[in-house]
Parts: C-alpha cells; sequence; structure tokens
C-alpha cells in the first residue's frame, strides 16, 4: 500500500481508503463482477479496504489513469457482497458517510489534485453522478462527457485537452 487519506468520521475504526500500486489482481473480482471485464493493468488503483473479523476486504474500487496534464476516471464499482456481511451499524455509518465511492473519489481527486489540471469521466448513470457531482464535477456539452477542474487553464489549452479527452471515447 501507498499512503492512505483520513476518511469521514465514524468510518476510521473499519475503513481505509489507500492507492495499491499494482492493484490489478486486487480488483479483478470487484471489477468482474460489475463490469464482466477484466480489471484494469494500468493507471492508479484506489480501494476502499473494510477490516473486519475476516481481515482486509475490497470494499470499493476506482481507477485514475493519467491523460496529458489531466487524468481519467472510470471502472468505479462496490463489492455489495462484501457490505453484506458487515455488521448494521457499519452499514449504517458507510450510508450516513455517503457511500464508499464517495470516500474514494474524495481521496484520490484530494491525491491527485496537484499533478492533474482536471479529472475527467464518462458518467451516464444517476447513482454515480449524484456523488460526482458532491465531489465538484460537472457535465461538459457532451453527452456522458464529465470533469473536476483543480485549476484555470487559457480556453484555447481548456477546449484543446476537452476535445482530445473526447476523442477517446468511452475510458
Amino acid at each position: 500500500m501507498t499512503e492512505s487519506a483520513p476518511v469521514d468520521h465514524g468510518l476510521e475504526d473499519f475503513v481505509v481508503v489507500t492507492e495499491i500500486a499494482e492493484g490489478q489482481r486486487l480488483a479483478e473480482d470487484i471489477f468482474q463482477a460489475k463490469y464482466r471485464a477484466a480489471a484494469p493493468g494500468h493507471g492508479h488503483h484506489v480501494f476502499a479496504l473494510l477490516g473486519g473479523p475476516e481481515g482486509w476486504q475490497v470494499g470499493s474500487y476506482i481507477n485514475y489513469l493519467p491523460h496529458r496534464n489531466a487524468m481519467l476516471v472510470g471502472g468505479a464499482c462496490t463489492n455489495g457482497e462484501v457490505l453484506r456481511q458487515l455488521p448494521a451499524r457499519q452499514r449504517e455509518l458507510i450510508e450516513a458517510a455517503g457511500g464508499l465511492m464517495l470516500q474514494t473519489v474524495r481521496y484520490a481527486e484530494q491525491r491527485f489534485s496537484l499533478c492533474s489540471v482536471g479529472t475527467f469521466g464518462h458518467c451516464g448513470d444517476a447513482r454515480s453522478w449524484s456523488i460526482l457531482s458532491q465531489c465538484g464535477y460537472q457535465r461538459l456539452d457532451h453527452p456522458y462527457l464529465i470533469v473536476r477542474w483543480n485549476r484555470d487553464l487559457p480556453e484555447a489549452e481548456r477546449t484543446e485537452l476537452v476535445a482530445s479527452v473526447a476523442a477517446l471515447g468511452e475510458f
């Protein structure tokens, strides 16, 4: 594991959010369950790990991939099976804190904000949007493209960066 960041109050006894280098194997099961595809072998792997009697388990995962001077975010997934095994009080605390995806996105945005002018995502899912919008994401003039700007850019540079991300298609 690399560095971790504090999680919302009440979760710190059983939730750790952190980036894990070479995290593809750890993300594989949760990613397969959500997307029916192999977990990304690239980028930054950010996890919410849940501690309990069985040891630490993956509760949530998200991937950040560098693109030019920005980041691409994708692959968000939560392990419902692991969450259902938690005591009711822990599930209530996670829900009151906005969920595990919110914890992972907040961590990653803080972690990568200094090295990224913004983070782009593709979002057509209302549930994901409800979380990402809490983290400062905004919709662009594109059916699913969203961004969270970390810094102001000259208009021409911003337009070029948005176009380069849009040209990638879904990521």
